[in-house]
C-alpha cells in the first residue's frame, strides 16, 4: 500500500509557542486554517516560565555532536542493570521517592551525593569518582567543568558551599538547612528562585517551617525524603535538567486567565499540565530536557511517578466522596472480636475510574463481554506496530541530532496519530465493509515501541463464511528491510 506521511510538526501553538503536528488539534474532524490544540497547554489554560539556554560547558555538551568530549558525555551508563543486547531499559518497582542525607557524612563514612558540596572539598573529584562504579570510563575533565559550573550558576549548590563556610569558619554545633517549599513569586511567570528562596541556614533549634520544608541535620544516619510536591524535588535529583536551580512543579501555580476560568471546578496547574507542558519543544525554548537522551527518560517515567502518587493521595483524601463504601464494607473485623482495631488497618479504594486499577480493568472486562454479547464474536483480529524508521519519525529526530531511541515522546505521539487515521479509515472507509463495533488496547514492546491489538466487528452483511474470503483479504510476506 501506498505510505500515508503526516508531515512535520509545524503547526505553532497560538497561545504556548509549542510546535504540533496539525492532526494532534482539537477538533480532528474539522479542517482549519488556524488549529487549536491541548495537549500542549490545554488551549491556552497553562502558562509556565520558558527555560533558558544551560550555561558552558553543559550547552556545548548537549548540542554539539561533533565535538569527542559531548560524545563521551553520552556514552556512560550502568550494564549491571542493563545486560543483554537489547536498549537501555529504566524499570521500577513500587514507590519512588528522593530521600537526601545530612549535611555531613557520619564519621568514617565517605561522602555522598550533595555532602560532596561540604565535606573535604578539596579531594571533591577524587570523592566523585570513587563513589561511582563505572570511575575508570568517566572524564574527570567533564566532571570538573560540571562541578564548577553548577557552583557557579546552582542555587542549591550554592547554599552548600555556603553551609560549607560555615562549618569551617566557626563552630556551630547544631547548623542546620532548611529547603524552603513556599514561593512568593507566580509560578506561571518565575521558576528561578534566588539563593535565599531556596534554603536557609538555622544555627538555633528556633524556627519556623512549612509541613513540606525539608530541615537536614549537620550530621546524622537518617535520610530525609522530599515531597513530590516540593519545588526541589526535581531540580535536586536532576541538576543537569535544572542547571540553574530552577523550580520543578509546585503548588498553586493558577491557570491563565481564559474564558471559562470562573466556571472551571480547577483553577490550578496539576502535575499531569505541568509535564505535557514541558514534554513540548518550543523555538523560543531551551531544549535542555528534550536532549538529554537518557536521562530524559528517566525524567519522564519519575514524572509519571509523581502524577500517580498525586492521584493516589487525591483519591486517600476523597474516600468519602468516592463513596468507596458501596464497593466494600469492612466488617471482617466484627467477625472476630479477638481481631484487634489495630490490626484491622485502614483500607483504601481504588475506583474505576483510576487508571490500572482492579475495578478499572474488570470494567474494560465486562465492557468486552457486553460488546461480545450484543453484536457477536469479532470478525478480524488486526495488529498495528509502531516502525522507528518511519519518514515522519526519521524527519523529526534528524532535526535535533537524536535517534529514535532517545525520543520516546515523538514516537508515541506520531503512533497515536496513525493509530487514529487507521481507526478512522477502518470505520469510515469501507476498507473492510461496515464496521459495526471495535476493540483496542495498546500495549508496549520491551523495546519501547507501542502496538495495538484491534477486535472488529463487522456488519452481518459483510461477515467471512468461508477461507477464500479471508484470504482475498489477509497476505504474508517478508517486509521491506529500507521502510
Amino acid at each position: 500500500g501506498t505510505y500515508i506521511d503526516i508531515g512535520d510538526p509545524i503547526w505553532e501553538c497560538p497561545h504556548c509557542k509549542a510546535m504540533m503536528w496539525y492532526d494532534e488539534k482539537i477538533n480532528k474532524d474539522k479542517q482549519t486554517n488556524k488549529p487549536r490544540f491541548s495537549l500542549c497547554c490545554s488551549d491556552g489554560k497553562i502558562q509556565l516560565p520558558l527555560l533558558h539556554e544551560p550555561p558552558h560547558p553543559l550547552n556545548h555538551l548537549l548540542f554539539n555532536n561533533q565535538d569527542p568530549k559531548a560524545k563521551n558525555f553520552y556514552i556512560k551508563f550502568d550494564k549491571s542493570y542493563n545486560t543483554g543486547k537489547g536498549p537501555p531499559t529504566f524499570r521500577i518497582h513500587g514507590q519512588t521517592h528522593h530521600l537526601i542525607r545530612s549535611l555531613l557524612p557520619m564519621p568514617n563514612n565517605p561522602p555522598n551525593f550533595a555532602q560532596l558540596y561540604i565535606y573535604d572539598t578539596d579531594n571533591e573529584i577524587i570523592n566523585r569518582l570513587s563513589q561511582n562504579p563505572m570511575h575508570d570510563m568517566l572524564d574527570e575533565q567533564i566532571i570538573i567543568a560540571i562541578k564548577d559550573m553548577l557552583v557557579h550558576h546552582n542555587h542549591y549548590a550554592q547554599k552548600f558551599r555556603m553551609a560549607r563556610n560555615k562549618l569551617h569558619s566557626t563552630a556551630v554545633p547544631d547548623l542546620k538547612m532548611k529547603l524552603i517549599s513556599q514561593r512568593q513569586t507566580d509560578g506561571r511567570l518565575y521558576n528561578l528562585p534566588t539563593t535565599t528562596e531556596v534554603a536557609a541556614l538555622i544555627v538555633s533549634d528556633e524556627h519556623l517551617a512549612d509541613k513540606r520544608d525539608i530541615i537536614l541535620e549537620k550530621q546524622s544516619g537518617l535520610l530525609k525524603r522530599i515531597h513530590e510536591l516540593h519545588p526541589a524535588y526535581l531540580p535536586l535529583q536532576y541538576p543537569l535538567l535544572y542547571p540553574k536551580g530552577e523550580d520543578g512543579y509546585r503548588l498553586n501555580i493558577p491557570h491563565k486567565d481564559h474564558a471559562n476560568i470562573h466556571t472551571a471546578k480547577r483553577k490550578q496547574v496539576t502535575l499531569r499540565e505541568y509535564f505535557c507542558y514541558r514534554l513540548q519543544s518550543r523555538t523560543n525554548e531551551a531544549h535542555t530536557i528534550l536532549h538529554s537522551r537518557r536521562l530524559f527518560q528517566q525524567w519522564i517515567v519519575d514524572g509519571y511517578c509523581m502524577i500517580e502518587s498525586q492521584k493516589l493521595n487525591y483519591v486517600r483524601q476523597h474516600q468519602q466522596q468516592l463513596r468507596v463504601d458501596k464497593y466494600i464494607n469492612l466488617t471482617g473485623s466484627n467477625d472476630h472480636p479477638e481481631t484487634l482495631g489495630r490490626d484491622g488497618g485502614k483500607r483504601i479504594i481504588l475506583p474505576s475510574s483510576f487508571v490500572g486499577s482492579q475495578r478499572y480493568m474488570e470494567q474494560l472486562y465486562f465492557d468486552g463481554m457486553v460488546i461480545c454479547g450484543h453484536l457477536g464474536f469479532p470478525d478480524l483480529f488486526l495488529t498495528m506496530t509502531c516502525n522507528p524508521t518511519w519518514l515522519d519519525i526519521q524527519r523529526k529526530v534528524a532535526q535535533s541530532n537524536l535517534t529514535p531511541n532517545n525520543c520516546p515522546d515523538i514516537i508515541t505521539r506520531v503512533f497515536k496519530i496513525k493509530l487514529n487515521q487507521l481507526m478512522n479509515d477502518l470505520k469510515h472507509g469501507n476498507i473492510f465493509g461496515n464496521i459495526i463495533g471495535y476493540i483496542y488496547t495498546i500495549e508496549w514492546q520491551k523495546r519501547g515501541l507501542p502496538h495495538a491489538h484491534i477486535l472488529i466487528f463487522l456488519h452481518p452483511s459483510n461477515k467471512l463464511p468461508n477461507p477464500d474470503d479471508i484470504d482475498q483479504m489477509i497476505s504474508a510476506e517478508i517486509p521491506d528491510k529500507q521502510t
